[in-house]
């Protein structure tokens, strides 16, 4: 008895030094004038949205590697070295100026994405395993990814008034900064020695890695739960990061942006505190399909507000545009939490990885097309090709909906 407490203790206390610490790593002043700094850097909306397929280029690479590592070595130490880099590409970024320098501090940036990636979610699942409490994984990773998105509320709406006072450059240095706080928390959550895959028998870690990829793609079932918040990844990351340009060709004033992304992020906080109970209310299928409409919503309001001046359209609108990429949180712990209920822990940092590389493709290639379309064309037809694409959306749903409750 007395272990099931000690157990139950450690379990509740790691989960807060997650909490905590995902706060202070997501604490991103930075956001809501991302488009604006970088634009002063040197460098055009249309290459604003090529650098950030970049990123997930990078992400891309190192997506298998990390996760794999994570499974063979250690959760921990990894989650410890991208918070590192997450540091080093902040800092990278207040140092550049011009496309290449900027896409060398995003590339960085990446890395660390690809190595926080499965690798958080892996370590909750199996953190509650010691207590028997995996079936609250929804509810709990949910909680961390409130303190999260709480952080990138408060983030956005302090940096929008810092920006116009201080410069970007000065806002990434303190990203930078608050990055340890993050790594001194983390230094005491402790090891999950006994989810440690061990080296396959007459097979080299690269030969073991690939095959938990491929048989994770081949299984019909784990490959529907991949594809379709991954297709709808991609569509939120576009409808996100056209908001801050349609806010300027609009002429709303620059104070508001802050704002804006603060209604996305308090938005996010609310999808990832109330995922469980909305997906157990409406059911599987029925969330899937909103968030679809979801998604066409806030195409059509874009096109709205890029042909109209009248304000008392675009503000409202332009604030529902800021809640329709947030629906992504809710999207994502709905089908990660079906993915871990059907693999095996030894396996899970590899799986989560081979997800979110399917992720981070489809976004790369949204956002290379975004980065055509906006150069050559503008934001109009760059909006009507996302309305149009979302039929993918419909097909990807009706692949995967034999599985939904």
């Amino acid at each position: 008895m007395k272990k099931n407490k000690d157990t139950h203790r450690s379990v509740a206390r790691t989960l807060n030094l997650l909490r905590f610490g995902w706060f202070f790593n997501f604490f991103m002043m930075i956001a809501p004038v991302i488009v604006l700094v970088y634009t002063q850097k040197g460098i055009t909306v249309g290459d604003f949205f090529l650098i950030q397929a970049l990123f997930r280029v990078s992400a891309f690479l190192f997506e298998i590697p990390s996760g794999y590592l994570s499974d063979r070595f250690s959760r921990r130490r990894i989650l410890i070295l991208g918070v590192i880099v997450h540091m080093f590409g902040y800092a990278t970024l207040a140092m550049a100026y011009g496309f290449w320098q900027i896409v060398l501090g995003e590339a960085i940036l990446g890395v660390a994405s690809a190595l926080f990636s499965g690798t958080l979610e892996a370590y909750t699942y199996d953190l509650l395993k010691r207590d028997n409490a995996q079936k609250n994984f929804l509810k709990e990773f949910g909680s961390i990814t409130t303190y999260s998105q709480a952080a990138s509320f408060s983030a956005a709406i302090l940096g929008g008034i810092l920006f116009p006072i201080i410069g970007g450059s000065a806002i990434l240095w303190t990203e930078a900064l608050l990055c340890l706080i993050t790594i001194g928390l983390l230094l005491f959550i402790p090891e999950l020695t006994e989810v440690k895959r061990k080296k396959a028998k007459n097979k080299s870690d690269i030969a073991d890695v690939v095959g938990i990829t491929y048989n994770t793609l081949k299984n019909p079932k784990l490959r529907n739960f991949i594809l379709f918040p991954a297709l709808f990844g991609g569509f939120t990351i576009i409808l996100l990061w056209i908001l801050q340009p349609v806010m300027e060709s609009a002429h709303i004033p620059l104070a508001l942006f802050g704002v804006y992304f603060g209604i996305n992020q308090f938005s996010c906080i609310v999808f990832s505190k109330f995922a469980y109970k909305i997906c157990a209310k409406l059911g599987e299928k029925t969330v899937s399909l909103l968030t679809i409409f979801s998604i066409i919503l806030g195409a059509v309001l874009t096109l709205i507000v890029l042909n109209t001046t009248n304000m008392m359209i675009i503000y409202p609108a332009c604030a529902i545009m800021a809640i329709v990429p947030a629906i992504r949180i809710l999207n994502n712990l709905q089908y990660n939490t079906l993915i871990h209920h059907d693999i095996d822990s030894k396996e899970r940092g590899t799986v989560l990885s081979t997800r979110a590389m399917v992720g981070t493709v489809f976004g790369a290639v949204m956002l290379s097309c975004a980065k055509l379309l906006l150069d050559n064309f503008g934001m109009e037809p760059t909006m009507i090709f996302t309305l149009l694409m979302t039929t993918l959306l419909f097909w990807s749903l009706n692949k995967v909906k034999k599985y939904l409750k």
